[in-house]
């Protein structure tokens, strides 16, 4: 003998309608709506350049004040030194020569510190020769091995590199080191898991994780280096005869040139301006900040 069910309810069927939405009050319509300088200024390169407009009014207010060329040039004299220093192919020059002693220092520091933290994630001796090397040459300012990298590598860019790759290293070092002590016990024990030991245990598991610090050193490391090979190039430009910008500096120093002193000067701004936004800020954009590891 078969039983049968009852059939289910079926729910009932609401009518489908559309409404249209109702119109906001005057007045938040129109707070709503921003003018073209409120949206100009959501924009950081548009606040960025209003304060570097509002900086060069001011310094072109102090030098006509002070109207004495000699100390103090205005923006506009610098600018005009800037032009005809950058048209003539001097100032270019100069600092493609800075940009190309300062990457290898940059680069052969980066490794170097690479190498230290990686040794001291993975043994205790390791661990021991970071913190005691970081203890003493970290405070030891690079310039002050000039003289001594001068008397092994001779009038070369070696002993640019050197001090150049002393202020890279302990810098990037210290940062990436606290960033590899700051992952997660979870992903540490993940990886141990997939059985990644050594190198690979570093790169695919401790890098990603500590990105954020890693970058974080490139930028300071950076600065180190680019404001070190400048106070370098003035003693290395004046004992050899040539050198990039610090030299382009000390020379027309010496000659009385103050406008293409700060036009030398400007040079370093500009340069710095540009590496901090057009590579550190992009690539943290598309790392760090994409990936929800930094606001």
């Amino acid at each position: 003998m078969s039983v049968v069910l009852p059939s289910p309810a079926q729910p009932p069927v609401r009518p489908e309608f559309v409404r249209a939405p109702e119109p906001l009050p005057q007045g938040i319509e129109v707070a709503s709506r921003l003018s073209w300088h409120e949206r100009a200024l959501q924009h950081a390169a548009v606040r960025k350049t209003l304060i570097l407009l509002v900086l060069a009014a001011l310094w072109e207010g102090v030098a006509r004040y002070a109207d004495n060329d000699l100390l103090l040039p205005g923006a506009l004299q610098t600018a005009r030194a800037f032009v005809e220093t950058l048209a003539s192919g001097e100032l270019g020059s100069r600092a493609a020569l800075s940009m190309a002693v300062l990457l290898k220092g940059y680069v052969a520091g980066i490794l170097l510190a690479f190498v230290l933290t990686t040794l001291a994630v993975s043994t205790r001796i390791g661990r021991d020769l970071l913190s005691t090397l970081t203890a003493m040459l970290n405070p030891l300012p690079a310039i002050a091995l000039l003289p001594l990298a001068m008397l092994w590598f001779g009038l070369g860019q070696g002993s640019l590199v050197f001090v150049l790759m002393h202020s890279v290293l302990w810098a990037l070092a210290v940062n990436m080191y606290t960033g590899f002590l700051g992952v997660s016990e979870t992903l540490r024990m993940a990886g141990r898991n997939y059985g990644l030991t050594g190198l690979r245990y570093v790169l695919a598991i401790l890098v990603p994780a500590a990105l954020p610090a890693i970058l974080s050193g490139l930028r300071i490391a950076w600065a180190f280096a680019w404001r070190t090979l400048i106070a370098a190039e003035l003693v290395f430009g004046a004992s050899s005869g040539q050198g990039g910008l610090g030299w382009f500096i000390f020379q027309n120093r010496n000659e009385l040139y103050t406008d293409r002193v700060f036009a030398g000067l400007a040079a370093v701004v500009i340069i710095g301006l540009l590496v901090e936004n057009l590579v550190f800020d992009q690539l943290e954009r598309h790392t760090v900040r994409k990936w929800g590891m930094q606001r």
